[in-house]
């Protein structure tokens, strides 16, 4: 099998151009898994080093979520139209499992709904919402309050704001402010609201992920980290309680501090689950 890792594009539905790259066998050789990225992030240097810890294992494909990166961005916003991506990036590799982290699990999990059997399984790491809380999925500053800031060319404020929901203490924001990522963060300041919104369709609208749990039977793997804090395990443990195929597994670490090596682990432990030889 031959190693590979390139950046490439792919269009989606409506001709938004996505950005992607892929590590491992050529697609086709191998099973695949596509990383679905949370908040704020995309193509992080942590799920390059899963990638490569996978090897041969699995074709890694990671890509930037729509306003991120090298991907481009088409109004208005739905998150139909980021399925419509995810399935985009399986005509490439496939049928494959998804890696969604963080508000990710849950855009992962709508994707297995939606795609049927071109998703062959979800690894849902550190799922950012307790589906058992009976607590509104989002706070509503995370979509209103961050597309008024975005309206008034001031995605610094964007950032600041989902900071303060997320629980970071106000005296860290000059550090943050002075930190060579933060031009970065301003980039995709928009893309704040997405995850507010895919977020919020866990629970609210006619398509509410949670009257359609009963239609996600690929494996899913629902992980945490064993020095996650307190509410995302807990969220991590409703997860798992309302999928009719999920297994609870806990990796050493927390978030990126989570070794490559056991996240490629609990990556191909799923694969193996979903069928792949």
């Amino acid at each position: 099998m031959t190693t590979i890792t390139a950046d490439a594009f792919t269009t989606s539905a409506d001709g938004t151009r996505i950005a992607y790259d892929l590590t491992g066998p050529t697609p086709g050789l191998a099973p695949a898994i596509v990383v679905v990225d949370g908040v704020l992030a995309h193509r992080l240097p942590v799920t390059l080093a899963v990638a490569t810890a996978l090897g041969d294992r699995a074709t890694t494909l990671r890509y930037d979520r729509r306003g991120r990166g090298g991907s481009g961005d088409t109004p208005p916003y739905s998150v139909d139209r980021e399925i419509d991506d995810i399935a985009a990036l399986l005509e490439i590799t496939g049928p494959a499992a998804l890696l969604g982290i963080s508000s990710g699990a849950f855009l992962a999990l709508r994707a297995a709904a939606d795609l049927g059997a071109d998703v062959t399984g979800v690894l849902c790491f550190e799922p950012t919402y307790d589906v058992a809380s009976g607590e509104p999925p989002t706070d509503p500053r995370m979509i209103a309050g961050v597309e008024t800031c975005i309206e008034m060319g001031d995605p610094g404020s964007a950032v600041e704001l989902f900071l303060d929901v997320v629980g970071m203490p106000c005296r860290l924001l000059p550090r943050m402010r002075e930190s060579p990522s933060w031009a970065g963060l301003e980039a995709i300041a928009p893309t704040i609201a997405y995850d507010g919104r895919i977020l919020a369709g866990v629970a609210l609208g006619h398509r509410a992920l949670m009257g359609r749990w009963h239609q996600i039977t690929q494996p899913v793997l629902v992980a945490d980290g064993a020095a996650s804090a307190v509410p995302l395990t807990d969220a991590a443990e409703s997860l798992a309680a309302v999928l009719p195929m999920a297994r609870r597994v806990t990796l050493p670490g927390q978030g990126t501090d989570v070794p490559p090596e056991a996240m490629a682990e609990a990556v191909a432990s799923l694969l193996r689950t979903a069928g792949a030889p």
